[in-house]
């Protein structure tokens, strides 16, 4: 047995060196056969987005982030066997960023890896080793949504409510961009509407200066609102306004009520705006009881619309001013110079005159009552009057006669601002016309 055992041996290490290198001459020309069937290249993937894992870790410290200089994305030079490319696509490269790994200047180094590839026969080189991130704190507010219209309504129409069904929003992300949020609104056209305009509208940001803001970069808790805006017909009535009550004792209502508004404009469906004629302001609201001075009323009229009808005019508040003036009065007793009064309808046949004596000449004493200011410039003497001889000879009973001495009615005319209510009787001598 050792014989043999010592016969292999030599066998083995004759010609060892030949042997060896025979070994290493079978494995280079295995490695080049290898080679030359499926040598090793280099290709380039474009594009290649970069998944950030862990994301949720910075907003559970309620932080939010930006990619910076889209370095998200990434292009891949992906060196491996030729046969590997036959089934590699784009989608199969995984590029990858772990936010637990962030750094203190935000940065996150990129791994890659191949779905399905053996790790050994592939390697990666990207044209930017780390994804550069924007991080900050998170905040939000909740800001009101302001509605808006835009264009123009057919002519003899106007705009009536605008509403939606979101009053206002939550608005969330970076502190720095949140603080800018300065208003949200919401706009809709009504360009030569004529009926209720409605649509789902996509809300909108302005900072304080009015400059859109990115919604992007943004979370907003509802993005849209259904907006409507109402559309009413117009129609121009008056306004009626009444006064009740009276003055104090001794003052009196001097004309109309003047009012700064005579019309208005109203708005509302055509078939309500059909049973309307008039805006009236209650008499009880001018309630002048009581007064001695001039009275204003302020009063707003759309305190007295019917309902569902408003004012048409959005610069017009309803407001209206009535002026009443109230004026003090006078009660006098004058006495008309006889000689004042003059004879109408005198029957022919007779003649009237004043008695010849002076003192038979009683003046007429008349009761007067008017404003103040004019009972006070009444002369007596100024005052004249006249008495109708042929009515009253006919109001003289038949067996009464007509010539003598009679006190006849006298009527005296001042005016529509001075009220006469008492006249006395004008001593009169009444005789035959002689006949030549």
């Amino acid at each position: 047995m050792k014989g043999k055992m010592k016969r292999l041996w030599e066998i083995i290490l004759h010609n060892w060196g030949l042997k060896l290198a025979s070994i290493f001459l079978a494995f280079f020309i295995w490695f080049i056969v290898a080679q030359v069937g499926d040598p090793k290249d280099t290709r380039a993937y474009n594009n290649i987005q970069v998944k950030l894992v862990n994301a949720e870790l910075l907003e559970d410290q309620n932080k939010c982030y930006e990619v910076l200089d889209q370095t998200d994305r990434v292009k891949v030079n992906v060196t491996a066997p030729t046969s590997v490319f036959q089934t590699l696509r784009a989608s199969d490269i995984v590029a990858e960023a772990d936010v637990s790994k962030l750094t203190d200047i935000n940065t996150i180094a990129i791994t890659y890896y191949a779905l399905n590839i053996n790790a050994e026969s592939i390697s990666f080189e990207g044209d930017h080793d780390v994804v550069k991130l924007d991080v900050e704190n998170k905040a939000g507010k909740w800001i009101r949504v302001q509605y808006q219209y835009v264009g123009t309504v057919a002519e003899g129409y106007v705009i009536g409510n605008v509403t939606g069904d979101q009053t206002s929003i939550y608005v969330s992300g970076p502190e720095s961009l949140v603080s800018q949020v300065g208003s949200a609104y919401a706009e809709l056209s009504v360009e030569g509407a004529t009926t209720k305009s409605s649509a789902n509208v996509e809300i909108r940001l302005r900072d304080r200066e009015g400059n859109f803001l990115d919604l992007n970069k943004l979370e907003l808790s509802a993005e849209h609102v259904l907006l409507s805006v109402d559309v009413l017909a117009t129609k121009e009535v008056p306004v009626e306004v009444n006064v009740s009550g009276s003055p104090a004792e001794g003052f009196i209502i001097v004309g109309d009520p003047e009012q700064d508004v005579d019309t208005v404009l109203l708005a509302g469906s055509a078939a309500n705006l059909a049973r309307i004629s008039k805006v009236s302001i209650p008499a009880e609201r001018l309630d002048l009881t009581g007064v001695t001075e001039d009275t204003t009323f302020s009063v707003n009229i759309k305190d007295y619309l019917p309902e569902n009808i408003k004012l048409a005019n959005p610069e017009f508040n309803g407001r209206m001013s009535i002026a009443v003036t109230i004026k003090a009065t006078r009660e006098r007793t004058m006495e008309i110079p006889a000689r004042n009064i003059s004879f109408i309808n005198v029957p022919t046949g007779y003649v009237v005159e004043l008695p010849m004596e002076e003192g038979d000449q009683l003046p007429v004493t008349i009761k007067v009552f008017g404003l103040q200011d004019t009972i006070n410039a009444l002369r007596a003497s100024n005052i004249t009057g006249t008495a109708d001889i042929k009515a009253w000879m006919k109001s003289l009973s038949q067996h009464v006669s007509p010539l003598g001495m009679h006190e006849i009615p006298v009527v005296v005319d001042l005016g529509e601002n001075i009220t006469v209510q008492e006249i006395g009787k004008l001593r009169v001598v009444i005789s035959e016309q002689e006949t030549e």
